[in-house]
């Protein structure tokens, strides 16, 4: 009996399923709804995939005599990895003006305006992972994060036009004015994440604050279309999830500006 518990404890430990609901609780615990481990197919392979966590919450959005207009929805698609092993990324230069279109393209923000410039994604953030390796194995494929930004990037490009996950009385469809969606890879710490600058022969430091990963995505589509889209990961340290959750609240505040304009 001892032995059967012992082995059910490794399984645990190995799952990483533990952290997976710390997050959840986490989450829930601020207001956010949540699916927990969706299963859908994938366009190319028809095979079902997964995803950690699709978490949303409703933030109101009111006009400037604080009448209500409706909601600002934020959707995240969530990888959970507990990250064991060292991890090396590489900096370079964000690609601001993608950056820009990212926003404009997926919200009522607009291009070259001062409100769209405080977006989380531009906002003091001009550096971006780009290239990442642990040392465990040479294989793309085996690579926590190599599985981490799929999983997230396929789940938001199945989901993102398909709604509200949260459930409103009859009438109230209206209610939900935007819904912004974003890919997100939340590590139990950072204590094992380092980088370094690809320019630069600087020594490797370890990475202190969340950060942006810069991906070219090429997927096809439930048509069979072929694309190749620009996509920016936040990947946040669980200790800074708060910190995180408060700059995505920021930004629905300045999608709630574009609203009544």
């Amino acid at each position: 009996m001892t032995q059967d518990i012992d082995m059910v404890k490794e399984i645990i430990e190995k799952s990483g399923n533990s952290f997976h609901f710390k997050v959840l609780k986490h989450l829930e615990d601020l207001g956010w709804k949540t699916i927990i481990s969706p299963y859908y197919n994938d366009n190319l392979t028809s095979k079902p995939r997964e995803i950690d966590l699709i978490a949303e919450k409703a933030f109101q959005a009111k006009d400037r005599w604080n009448v209500f207009l409706g909601t600002v929805n934020v959707q995240l698609f969530i990888e959970c990895k507990y990250i064991s092993q060292k991890t090396v990324f590489w900096f370079h230069d964000k690609n601001m003006e993608q950056a820009e279109e990212i926003i404009t393209n997926n919200s009522p923000l607009q291009k070259d305006n001062t409100y769209t410039k405080k977006h989380h994604y531009l906002d003091g953030k001009n550096r971006a992972a780009k290239l990442f390796a642990d040392e465990r194995s040479k294989a793309a494929e085996n690579e926590a994060f190599y599985k981490a930004l799929n999983q997230s990037l396929n789940a938001l490009i199945y989901y993102r036009n398909k709604g509200s996950i949260i459930k409103l009385p009859p009438g109230r469809d209206g209610y939900v004015k935007s819904i912004l969606t974003f890919p997100v890879i939340i590590c139990n710490s950072f204590e094992n994440l380092y980088q370094v600058d690809l320019h630069q022969s600087e020594e490797p430091s370890q990475i202190q604050d969340n950060f942006h990963m810069e991906v070219n995505y090429a997927y096809v589509d439930a048509r069979a279309n072929n694309h190749n889209e620009y996509f920016l990961l936040d990947v946040v340290s669980f200790e800074m999830l708060d910190s995180f959750l408060k700059k995505i609240e920021t930004d629905t505040g300045l999608v709630s500006f574009f609203l009544q304009t």
